[in-house]
């Protein structure tokens, strides 16, 4: 029994018939018994790839300096005074006579000695104490110039001492309150003693400078309570400014929450509301930004900070349309600020997945500045991808160009069935890779291209390389190539998947190995192969018990086991068991591939028990309900062919001599056009053509179809005069034929490409009214240059056609900017750069640069001229004229070097003669990039 058994499955798998079973194998999808076919699994694209780079919150200090020490007086040193009798030696009695002044605050007495002594005793020995006590005498009568002068003055004399020092000291102190950063480092460099005041004031200076990490250096280990009396509040003031630029904020908040000298108040502040919103402490934050703007009101520049601040607590809580309304509001205020906000509330919505929404916002963010152009270059890029418009993150993919970028940018060539392309991609990723991971998954692509392509030698290559990062994977790699040589043996040795390897042994007739491996194991897949080794061996009760067992669950397993289980008894001949079990499985599985082959199988059941007329009235049936479809095709074909002794090869050739055997058969008109698809599939363009030609001719039901496809492969040909008079043709003679939409479709598709717009709007207006059909209209009339119906339409679907709302946007945009209302125009182009068609895009950025320029807002125009060249250089046209435009306006605002570089790509450009024009008229004066 088993040898029989074996048998039998052998020929159905080889093409040959026996007296029992007469179905020819192409109504089977399932292979069984002789080889186990395999797919080697590819690796799909990601649908989600990240950018894990993020713009950081924006600190305080980053922009605003620190508060110069306003309140800050220099110190009072203790002055010896020289002795003198009765006023002699003069210079004596003037300086002791001047300390005694400053002392009682005699400030006016003081100044007039002291600049006597200057005046006429510059050589005495006390003289750096003179300038020290002048410099104190002018400070106090708030004489800053003066004073300033002074101390400099002292601390550039030829001498040693704590007045000197102090005089230097000073001398920067109040250089610093004017914002005198050079001279305040200047002359603090005199000072030789360099005590603790002095490592403060070298500290705040580079404070000033926006060099916390140095400034810490030196005033980390200084305690405030051990400085002169005057300098105590301003260290704990820049004690806590510095350790929140260096972004301690832990550290900083109990130095700032120390400060309760009202200079620094304001600045406290949001030092604190900063600190606590970096620190996760968002009540807190907000309450310190709320007192800010409470005390201040939202008037001060500084209180962008507070502003921007509350918008990022309102992305914390999900308050998206309050964050978005602090990003519009600081868009008049801080671009900067404004921007970044913008990219914030778009990350929080890349994380929670709204990918869409994100996009829109990211390109609202390009158009408020270009502070962040490189990082908003690859979100935009990366959010694309997300949202599903690969061919737009392919472009910007392929100009980044960076080795995790052309990852990506093979991703995306995936996503879009570009293999080969795609291929090139990740080459060149694995080339410039730095990094292990890249390279890696580079490999593990490439692999799956090559083996794709049959280029093995390559394949090869890639799997050895693997080996190094991979070791398994790369072993199952090269399972798989010995499993499509059919080197089963060798497929067996190098799987390390237990499944595959006891594939590789099925077939490869060790059935005890592959036995042994599945034998335990409990996923599906296994215990299907083991059914596969049941019936191969002939046990069909234990193969039967396992498939029955596997059926119970619905899914890709569960129905092949099912459909399996009812084909066992098929293949052993009970066919009577086997129509009741095809029975009960198509009842189940109704209007499934494999429900429809089980009505079949039991026809074929009821034709091997004899029952002829009940298998041909099951095969009629089907064929009428399933008309066009590839089951019912098998059911025409099947219907014939049961008694014949052999395949004839292909589909095409089975269809043919089916034709030609039974040229009566009352479908024979469906085989024909199914036929003459296949071969327009095939590009036989020639045998499609007679096939299609001689059912139009018939007039028969499938000539309204033939006619479509007539028309639709003289298309595909490039025959287009041809095309319209086939189509045409149809909508005469099937006024209301079943593809008549399609053929209109295809009418306006070609009457747009030959440039007939008119025609092409003729019959486009006949086509049912929808949404879409309006969108393509309004299109239609826009490129006929008829803007007010283009007008009409596109505002009539504005609303109502989200979908495309944004493309819509552009229309409108330009429509507006032709007829002279830029506002508008402006409003419009806003939203079209959330667009979906990438030069639609740049276009649009484009236009709102040139709107900018001509209302004079250069700044704004000169960002939307950058946006369009790093963001979009893609689109050409538009880069070029971009950066004639902001060369244009760097030269008229004096950045001579920087028009000069943005000027020097197009030196190599073929360019038109009015740009070239152009070109050379702004590139006079300019100085060489270099």
């Amino acid at each position: 029994m088993r040898r029989f058994f074996v048998l039998i499955f052998m020929l159905i798998f080889t093409g040959a018939y026996t007296q029992e079973i007469k179905v020819p194998e192409v109504t089977f999808p399932i292979e069984i018994i002789a080889i186990k076919q395999e797919k080697k699994p590819f690796l799909s694209p990601p649908d989600r790839i990240e950018l894990k780079e993020k713009v950081k919150i924006k600190l305080f200090v980053e922009e605003v300096k620190p508060i110069p020490p306003y309140d800050v007086k220099p110190p009072v040193i203790h002055f010896e005074k020289p002795s003198s009798f009765l006023g002699i030696p003069e210079e004596n009695a003037l300086m002791s006579g001047a300390i005694d002044d400053f002392l009682n605050k005699r400030y006016l007495y003081a100044k007039e000695k002291l600049e006597k002594l200057i005046r006429k005793y510059p050589n005495v020995s006390f003289i750096a104490d003179a300038y020290y006590l002048l410099g104190l005498v002018y400070s106090s009568l708030g004489e800053s110039k003066k004073a300033v002068d002074t101390f400099t003055k002292g601390c550039n004399l030829p001498v040693t001492g704590q007045s000197k020092d102090y005089s230097c000291i000073s001398a920067a102190v109040i250089n610093l309150k004017f914002q005198n950063i050079d001279k305040a480092e200047e002359t603090l460099k005199k000072a030789e003693n360099t005590d603790e005041n002095y490592l403060f004031w070298h500290g705040v200076i580079f404070a000033h400078l926006l060099k916390p990490q140095q400034a810490y250096e030196l005033i980390k280990d200084i305690k405030c309570e051990n400085l002169d009396i005057n300098f105590i509040n301003y260290c704990k003031y820049m004690k806590g400014y510095i350790l929140f630029a260096k972004s301690e904020f832990e550290k900083a908040l109990p130095v700032l929450n120390s400060i309760d000298t009202p200079a620094y108040y304001k600045h406290t502040l949001l030092l604190k509301g900063f600190s606590y919103l970096n620190t996760g402490r968002y009540p807190e934050a907000k309450a310190y930004f709320q007192k800010f703007l409470e005390g201040y009101s939202s008037v001060e520049k500084i209180s962008d900070y507070a502003i921007y601040g509350l918008g990022i607590i309102d992305i914390h809580y999900d308050r998206i349309k309050d964050a978005l309304e602090k990003a519009g509001i600081l868009e008049s205020r801080n671009k900067e600020l404004a921007q970044n906000l913008y990219i914030k509330i778009a990350e929080n919505l890349t994380d929670k997945g709204d990918f869409k929404t994100a996009f829109v916002i990211l390109q609202r963010s390009a158009k408020t500045g270009n502070k962040y152009i490189d990082y908003l270059r690859k979100k935009i890029a990366v959010t694309a991808y997300n949202t599903g418009n690969y061919r737009y993150a392919f472009l910007m993919f392929k100009d980044i160009d960076t080795p995790l970028f052309n990852l990506y940018a093979g991703y995306a060539l995936l996503k879009m069935k570009k293999t080969v392309e795609a291929k090139d991609y990740f080459e060149k990723a694995l080339k410039l890779a730095e990094t292990e991971s890249i390279k890696e998954q580079a490999l593990k692509y490439l692999s799956d291209i090559y083996f794709q392509l049959r280029d093995f030698k390559d394949y090869l290559q890639t799997v050895k390389k693997l080996k190094i990062y991979d070791p398994d994977y790369a072993a199952d790699l090269l399972g798989w190539y010995f499993f499509y040589k059919k080197e089963y043996k060798k497929a067996f040795m190098a799987f390390k998947d237990p499944y595959m390897k006891a594939v590789s042994a099925f077939n490869g007739d060790t059935l005890t190995e592959a036995y042994s491996i599945v034998k335990d194991r409990k996923d599906r897949k296994s215990r299907f192969l083991l059914a596969y080794i049941y019936l191969k061996k002939g046990d069909l009760d234990k193969a039967r018990k396992v498939l029955k067992e596997l059926a119970l669950t619905d899914d890709k397993i569960g129905k092949e086991a099912g459909y399996l289980y009812a084909y066992s008894y098929f293949s052993e001949g009970n066919y009577r068991k086997a129509a009741q079990e095809f029975w009960k499985y198509a009842k189940k599985y109704r209007e499934t591939p494999l429900g429809r082959k089980a009505i079949l199988r039991m026809a074929d059941s009821y034709y091997n028990l004899g029952d002829i007329e009940r298998a041909r009235q099951i095969y009629k049936a089907f064929i009428q309900k399933y008309a066009n479809s590839p089951e019912a095709i098998d059911a025409a074909y099947q219907l014939t062919i049961l008694e014949m002794k052999g395949s004839e090869g292909n589909v095409a050739q089975q269809i043919e001599s089916f034709i030609k055997k039974y040229p009566n058969y009352p479908f024979v008109n469906l085989l024909k056009v199914q036929l003459g698809d296949y071969y327009l599939e095939h590009k036989e363009f020639d045998k499609a053509e007679k096939i299609y030609t001689e059912i139009v001719q018939s007039d028969v039901k499938e000539s309204d179809y033939a006619f479509y496809k007539l028309g639709y492969l003289y298309y595909e040909k490039g025959q287009l005069e041809k095309a319209v008079q086939i189509l045409e043709k149809y909508t005469e003679n099937f006024p209301k034929g079943e593809f008549l939409v399609p053929v209109k479709t295809l009418l306006v598709k070609i009457y747009q490409e030959t440039g007939d717009l008119d025609k092409a709007i003729s019959v486009l207006k006949t086509l049912p009214d929808t949404d879409e059909n309006r969108y393509k209209l309004a299109v239609l009339y826009y490129k006929k240059g008829d803007l007010v119906q283009a007008k009409n339409y596109f505002e009539d679907i504005y609303t109502r056609f989200p979908k495309y709302r944004n493309d819509i946007a552009y229309y409108l945009g330009k429509i507006q900017l032709e007829q002279g209302y830029t506002d508008m125009a402006l409003k419009y182009f806003e939203e079209a750069i959330g667009g979906s068609d990438y030069y639609h895009v740049a276009e649009s950025y484009f236009l709102m640069g040139v709107i900018y320029q001509k209302n004079g807002e250069t700044e704004n125009a000169l960002n939307n001229f950058i946006n369009v060249i790093y963001l979009y250089p893609e689109a050409k046209e538009f880069v070029i004229k971009a950066r004639l435009k902001a060369a244009e306006i760097m030269k008229e605002s004096g950045q001579k070097k920087e028009a000069s570089c943005m000027l020097k790509p197009l030196l190599k450009e073929e360019l038109e003669k009015n740009l070239k024009e152009k070109l050379q008229e702004l590139i006079k004066g300019l100085p060489e990039c270099r």
